[in-house]
């Protein structure tokens, strides 16, 4: 598997890793009681006892329980950012919408076994399936909205003219939407931290290509 920092990253410090361990320690606590338990039985404290961490670090990385389990809510980078990332994908919007989404979390790490455990959360328990659904439909909508307003702020950067822009900003974050799905299953089956790769990406977007021209 093919492991990449997309441009949009930072490269990690000290300071920076550190803090994905804690993440990675909560996130993996909070997923392990969670398929333990069940979702609605975790507690705050219960996953800072198992991370080893203080109720106060908790809330220092996490808003809240729900995000810990299954992943906190991502707000976009200012809109000045998000249309340089997709200024220089060079018209490839979906994967500057990748970038736009890496840089939002803020870092490109991937603990592999949290993916894989909230695979499994979203298969087994209705509720973290809800929490997941909503989650990457707030990420959705908000990539929806950007990339309309890029579109008319770009007409030269369309591929569709002659189609409405909302169809076509559409067809451009559905694309990105089921390549990312392509990758977090890649991740669920893998192990370790790893990073986003967008050589994976280029490759889940032409197996979709592939299929969709089949025949």
């Amino acid at each position: 598997m093919s492991m990449q920092r997309p441009p949009a990253a930072r490269p990690e410090g000290l300071r920076e890793r550190k803090r994905r361990a804690t993440e990675n320690a909560i996130e993996l606590a909070a997923v392990e009681l969670a398929l333990e338990k069940g979702l609605a039985e975790v507690t705050v404290a219960e996953i800072c006892e198992l991370a080893k961490i203080s109720r106060s670090t908790f809330f220092n990385y996490m808003p809240n329980r729900d995000a810990a389990i299954m992943g906190r809510p991502i707000a976009l980078v200012p809109r000045e950012l998000a249309f340089a990332l997709l200024d220089d994908a060079d018209g490839n919007v979906p994967l500057g919408l990748l970038r736009i989404t890496v840089a939002s979390i803020g870092h490109n790490g991937v603990n592999a076994p949290v993916a894989a455990g909230r695979r499994r959360l979203v298969s087994e328990q209705p509720d973290a399936a809800r929490l997941q659904h909503a989650t990457l439909g707030e990420l959705r909508t908000a990539l929806l909205e950007l990339t309309v307003e890029w579109l008319g702020a770009r007409p030269e950067g369309r591929a569709l003219p002659d189609i409405a822009v909302q169809r076509e900003a559409l067809l451009l974050v559905g694309i990105a939407g089921t390549a990312a799905e392509v990758l977090i299953e890649e991740w669920a089956n893998a192990d370790g931290e790893l990073q986003i790769s967008e050589q994976s990406f280029h490759t889940a977007i032409a197996e979709l290509g592939a299929v969709l021209h089949r025949g």
